[in-house]
């Protein structure tokens, strides 16, 4: 675990244009995961969070997603980058002992990527270990922005200058399909619905085009935080209903295929 302890770092996604997200980020971080034991560093443009266990890289004017985080990979010192972005906010204990083991597995199979949140999940079952599925070439959003432990140059290599993070999780995932390594996933359980190996529970995206999410701004207020919604706002009641009316065809059009092939399920030649 030494090595693994010594060979990955936090890398936090972010930009000037987010500082208003920092606090709650990174307070929800420290009270859930007080032991984490790797050096974290945030991506930011001229500004800093001002905390001693936080490293900010600043990449002074904003180059876009993926030019800024190529430029802070090329800063980290260590192999593997936990992959963070700023609106992740912690919503339960961290699981150091877990996160190690997975970012040993990681290592030890030379793989690209693990991903900590099954979003997608894999579609194909892991020969050696019950909790994790791998992630097929054909896999649709093979590559995914959410919390995942990454080989730093794998994922560096996927990174096209001038990309969003949306472009890179369409054309990453081309370009990936290339990538002669393992991809891997938690999973669910299927009779529970249940992720077997969640390690970092967190909320997945708080700010949605520009806005907090309203179950994002209950979250933080249960936990004492305060948003300011003068400097961001919080969606309204009808861009919550288009933004789940937007997941759910998502859902339905890009994963029920995926879960089809898990399965084992085959397409009627009448449908």
């Amino acid at each position: 675990m030494t090595e693994t302890l010594n060979s990955t770092s936090i890398v936090v996604s972010s930009c000037d244009k987010f500082q208003d997200v920092w606090n709650p980020f990174f307070t929800l971080f420290f009270r859930y995961w007080p032991d984490c034991p790797f050096p974290i560093f945030l991506i930011a443009n001229r500004q800093s969070y001002p905390d001693d266990r936080v490293k900010t890289i600043l990449t002074d004017e904003d180059r876009g997603w993926a030019s800024n985080l190529r430029l802070v990979l090329d800063k980290v010192p260590t192999p593997y980058v936990l992959y963070l972005q700023e609106d992740y906010l912690l919503e339960g204990k961290a699981d150091t002992a877990t996160i190690l083991a997975l970012a040993a597995y990681l290592s030890q199979h030379r793989a690209g990527c693990l991903r900590l949140y099954p979003s997608p999940g894999p579609d194909l079952p892991c020969a050696d270990n019950n909790h994790l599925g791998v992630i097929s070439k054909t896999a649709p959003y093979r590559v995914s922005l959410q919390a995942a432990l990454w080989d730093k140059e794998v994922l560096r290599s996927l990174l096209v200058d001038g990309e969003s993070g949306w472009d890179m999780e369409i054309k990453g995932t081309e370009r990936s399909r290339s990538q002669d390594v393992p991809f891997f996933s938690v999973k669910r359980d299927p009779a529970t619905d249940q992720v077997t190996n969640l390690a970092l529970p967190y909320f997945c995206t708080a700010i949605v085009r520009g806005r907090w999410v309203r179950q994002a701004v209950k979250l933080c207020q249960s936990e004492g935080l305060i948003i300011d919604a003068r400097r961001r706002p919080i969606e309204t009641a009808w861009q919550l209903f288009c933004r789940q009316s937007r997941l759910l065809s998502w859902a339905r059009q890009t994963l029920r295929p995926a879960l089809g092939r898990m399965l084992g399920f085959k397409k009627s030649s009448n449908s």
